[in-house]
C-alpha cells in the first residue's frame, strides 16, 4: 500500500512555485525585445546573445546543480537560488551597458538552474516512481503559468512602467520564494515513505562518487539520444516562444505586441495542458514512447502552418499555437525515462544532464536566429532599428522545422522505459 503523499505535494508544491517565478523571468525579454534593442543600441543577434546569457548559466550548471542536490538537498540551495534570481534582476534592471545587462542575465539563468531539477529530486524523494510522470506534468504546469505571466501580463507591465521598472517589480518574487521554501521544503521523506520508494525503484539508491555516477549516465546510449531529442523538441520554445515568437508574429501576421504576447502564452498554456495529459496518456498505456513520437509529429503541422502560411486571423493564429503547445508536452516524458533508468543517489545528476543539453537550444537557437535575421536582413530600419522582412523572419524559423524532423527521427530510437512495478 501507497504512504499518504499529502505533504509530498505540498513541499514540491514550494519548489514548482519558484520554478513558475523563474519561467516568467526566463521569457520576459520577449516582450520587451524592441525596447531593449532600442536602449542598448543592438542588433537581433546581439540581442539574441545577450538574452542567451541566461541559458549560458542554466545549461552549464546543470550538472553541478543535480550533484549538489544529490549530496546537499533542495531546501538551502532552492532559498539561495530564490535569492540569486532577485539579484540578477537588480542588475538587468539598472544595467546601462549590454555587458552589465549580460551578467545580469546570466545571475538570473544560475539561480533559475535550480527550479525544474529541485522538483525533480524532490519528486523522486518523495514520490514512488509511478507517480513521477504526474509530477513531471505538473511542474511543466505551473511553470508554464510562470511563462505566461511573463508574456502577455508582463507586456502591459512594460508598457506602463518601461522596462526597467517592470523587471525591478519581478525581481521581488525571488524574496518572497525564499521565505516560503525555508519554511515548508524538507530534504527527506518520513522513513515509512522513504522505504517503500528505494524498493520501488528499478536500481535502488546505491551509494555513488560523483565519477562514478556520471559514468553510469554518460555511458548509456539511450542518455545521449534522450539528450539529443530534448535538445531539438525545445527549439519551439526556446527559439521561438521565448525569444523570436513576439516579434515574428508582429511582422508577419500583423498582431500588435499585446496579443503576440497572448499568443506566444497560449503555446505555453498547451503546454501546461499538454504534460499532465501526455502523462496520464502514458500512466494508462503504461508507455512513455508513444508520448515522445506523438508530441514531435503532433507539433510539427501547426508549426507549419504557423510559419508558412499566409497573414493568418488573430484567432487562428492563438489557435494553432495553442495547439502545437499541447502536443510539445509530450516531451517532457523523457525526464521519466532518464529518472527511471539510473539510479535514485544519481537522479538529480542524471536530471541536469537532460536539462542541460535540453537547454542549449537556447544557447544555440536564440542567437543563431537572430544570426539568420542579420544575414538575409535587407537593409532597411523604422525607427533607428533593423526592420526584418516577413520573408526573412519565415527563413530563419525554418530552424525550428527542422529541429521537429530531428526530434522525429530520434524518438524512433528511443528505448521504452516505462516502470512496471506496483
Amino acid at each position: 500500500m501507497v504512504p499518504s503523499l499529502g505533504r509530498s505535494w505540498i513541499v514540491w508544491a514550494c519548489a514548482a512555485l519558484f520554478f513558475c517565478y523563474q519561467f516568467l523571468l526566463r521569457v520576459s525579454p520577449s516582450v520587451m525585445s524592441q525596447e531593449l534593442m532600442a536602449d542598448f543600441q543592438v542588433n537581433a543577434c546581439a540581442l539574441g546573445t545577450l538574452t542567451s546569457f541566461y541559458f549560458y548559466a542554466y545549461s552549464f550548471l546543470q550538472i553541478p546543480v543535480g550533484t549538489l542536490l544529490d549530496k546537499v538537498g533542495p531546501r538551502r540551495l532552492l532559498t539561495g537560488a530564490a535569492l540569486l534570481c532577485t539579484g540578477g534582476s537588480i542588475l538587468f534592471s539598472y544595467s546601462e551597458t549590454v555587458m552589465m545587462a549580460s551578467i545580469g542575465r546570466f545571475l538570473i539563468g544560475a539561480g533559475s538552474a535550480f527550479g525544474f531539477l529541485s522538483c525533480m529530486k524532490l519528486g523522486v524523494l518523495w514520490f514512488p516512481p509511478q507517480r513521477i510522470s504526474m509530477v513531471v506534468g505538473f511542474t511543466l504546469l505551473l511553470g508554464t503559468l510562470g511563462a505566461m505571466s511573463g508574456s502577455y501580463p508582463l507586456s502591459f507591465l512594460v508598457d506602463t512602467l518601461g522596462w526597467r521598472h517592470a523587471v525591478w517589480v519581478t525581481a521581488g518574487g525571488g524574496i518572497i520564494l525564499a521565505f516560503l521554501i525555508t519554511l515548508v521544503v524538507r530534504d527527506q521523506a518520513p522513513k515509512n515513505l522513504r522505504e517503500y520508494i528505494e524498493k520501488h525503484h528499478a536500481f535502488g539508491s546505491p551509494s555513488l562518487t560523483i565519477s562514478e555516477g556520471l559514468q553510469v549516465i554518460v555511458k548509456k546510449g539511450q542518455t545521449w539520444l534522450l539528450a539529443f531529442y530534448g535538445i531539438m523538441m525545445y527549439v519551439p520554445l526556446a527559439g521561438f516562444a521565448d525569444m523570436w515568437g513576439v516579434p515574428f508574429l508582429t511582422q508577419v501576421h500583423h498582431l500588435n505586441k499585446q496579443f503576440a504576447s497572448l499568443s506566444t502564452s497560449a503555446l505555453y498554456l498547451g503546454v501546461g495542458i499538454g504534460t499532465p495529459l501526455f502523462a496520464f496518456l502514458s500512466d494508462r498505456l503504461k508507455r512513455f514512447k508513444i508520448s515522445l513520437l506523438g508530441s514531435a509529429l503532433g507539433a510539427l503541422v501547426p508549426f507549419m502552418v504557423i510559419i508558412y502560411g499566409p497573414d493568418l486571423p488573430s484567432y487562428t493564429v492563438v489557435i494553432m499555437l495553442f495547439i502545437a503547445g499541447i502536443m510539445l508536452g509530450g516531451q517532457f516524458m523523457a525526464y521519466s525515462i532518464v529518472c527511471e533508468i539510473n539510479p535514485l543517489s544519481v537522479s538529480g545528476m542524471a536530471t541536469g544532464f537532460q536539462n542541460m543539453v535540453c537547454l542549449l537550444s537556447g544557447v544555440i537557437f536564440q542567437p543563431f536566429i537572430g544570426w539568420l535575421l542579420d544575414l538575409f536582413w535587407e537593409e532597411a530600419y523604422e525607427n533607428g532599428v533593423r526592420f526584418y522582412s516577413s520573408a526573412t523572419y519565415q527563413v530563419a524559423l525554418t530552424s525550428v522545422i527542422l529541429a521537429l524532423l530531428f526530434a522525429i527521427l530520434a524518438s524512433l530510437f528511443i528505448r521504452e522505459a516505462y516502470p512496471e512495478r506496483e
